[in-house]
């Protein structure tokens, strides 16, 4: 399997909120992932994992368990990456009040989770620069999407592109940010959905996603 990479560009401080996958707007379904089971229909069976090799579509795994996947680089060459899922936390008053500060009025009756994911190069072509975190979702019990948070150059909650020590063998620590609704569900946890190539077997609507769900 093949997914694309993401060149690294670099940005000043900058905000972005994602409800329903608009800059500000009010919240929307993203809609739901094809043949993932849910609580009320038992848990899903977890394909078998193989050392060294690409999960299966449609893996699921707790926390602090790798998944491996390979990636396309901007230069079309191929690397082995994994990820694991660390913590889901509500943010603290702390984060709270920045996010406020930020944000305002429009997060006002969500609740905001911060997801920590831990990630590591395996094998395969140089991978510096190149990134991975935009095909991250943040999911419910259902392994659906669901709102984001985004706030670029905070230190509290960001994301990496891959430096030098990550392509040496480092472990890249990540984060990602769920917004509910005051007294819903907190987000359950991650997808990995593979990026933008055709035939990609991690896809939504053509495959099934990494779950990180605990």
């Amino acid at each position: 399997m093949r997914s694309r990479s993401i060149p690294l560009i670099a940005a000043p401080f900058l905000v972005a909120l994602l409800l329903g996958g608009c800059a500000v707007s009010a919240p929307t379904s993203p809609g739901d992932v094809d043949d993932v089971e849910t609580e009320e229909s038992g848990a899903p069976e977890t394909p078998e994992l193989v050392e060294g090799e690409p999960a299966p579509p449609g893996t699921r795994v707790g926390f602090d368990v790798y998944l491996t996947y390979t990636f396309l680089t901007t230069d079309d060459e191929e690397a082995l990456l994994s990820a694991r899922l660390d913590s889901i936390e509500p943010a603290t008053a702390e984060e709270m009040s920045v996010l406020v500060e930020n944000f305002g009025d429009d997060i006002d009756g969500y609740d905001i989770y911060m997801l920590r994911m831990t990630g590591k190069k395996v094998s395969g072509a140089p991978v510096v620069y190149n990134a991975d975190y935009a095909f991250f979702d943040v999911v419910d019990s259902a392994g659906e999407r669901i709102q984001t948070v985004t706030l670029i150059g905070w230190d509290g909650c960001q994301n990496e592109s891959f430096s030098q020590e990550y392509d040496d063998g480092a472990e890249l620590a990540q984060c990602y940010m769920g917004a509910v609704r005051s007294g819903d569900a907190p987000p359950a946890g991650m997808a990995y959905t593979g990026g933008y190539e055709d035939g990609n077997p991690y896809d939504y609507l053509d495959g099934k996603p990494l779950l990180f769900i605990p």
